[in-house]
């Protein structure tokens, strides 16, 4: 049975989003960032309960789910990691770091690094930074979500590769890579009848609220 509803959140603010140093490896979320992820932990709903957390493993998805979603991991969600799930681009900043590396890191003591690929790093093959293989990556992650039992399931994620995950292109900005902001987050059902796609659907509720916001931050102009 698939999930109730999936929830699709970016990254906080990392290095590597200041003036698109680009150049830099699995940069570490900001400052700004990590405040970022404190205000998402106080404003995410507390309902429904959130069942399984999934991170993309690069840095500054890891540091957004345990920063963002501590109370949920606290009270018993999982954390589970997913290569698919890794940004869509070949730059060193979206390039993951070994398994050996991470799990050195003293921020990530406690999780569970053995799912990962050991080429998964390497940008070549399946994960080539090419839009077939990366759409391809994209139904695979999808696959795979619309698989678990869990009810609610949170993804934290990159910004390009949301649009491939979510088949929605509508907000994609040309000069940012995405019209998702940091920490922002949308809910998702499963398409019915959609096996092999596995596409899902933003809810109402998420795009009401997704309005809200945008005619808020209008105001403020």
């Amino acid at each position: 049975m698939a999930p109730r509803i999936i929830t699709l959140v970016r990254h906080g603010q990392a290095h590597h989003n200041l003036n698109q140093n680009y150049h830099l490896h699995d940069p570490y979320l900001t400052p700004l960032g990590e405040a970022q992820c404190h205000k998402l932990s106080k404003e995410f709903p507390s309902e429904p309960l959130v069942d399984l957390l999934v991170s993309s493993p690069l840095k500054r998805t890891i540091q957004t789910a345990l920063l963002g979603f501590k109370k949920q991991a606290e009270s018993g969600a999982k954390i589970e990691l997913l290569a698919e799930i890794q940004e869509a681009d070949g730059f060193p900043c979206d390039t993951g770091s070994s398994r050996d590396d991470l799990e050195k890191e003293e921020l990530f003591q406690g999780l569970d690094f053995s799912g990962l690929p050991d080429d998964w790093t390497l940008k070549k093959g399946k994960w080539a930074p090419d839009p077939h293989s990366v759409g391809e990556r994209a139904r695979i992650a999808r696959k795979w979500l619309k698989s678990r039992s869990e009810s609610h399931v949170v993804v934290v994620l990159h910004g390009n590769f949301l649009h491939y995950l979510t088949e929605d292109w509508a907000d994609y900005d040309n000069l940012q890579g995405t019209g998702w902001r940091n920490t922002e987050f949308r809910s998702y059902v499963f398409a019915e009848g959609d096996e092999d796609n596995a596409s899902v659907i933003e809810t109402d509720e998420s795009k009401e609220k997704r309005k809200g916001v945008k005619n808020h931050q209008e105001g403020q102009r």
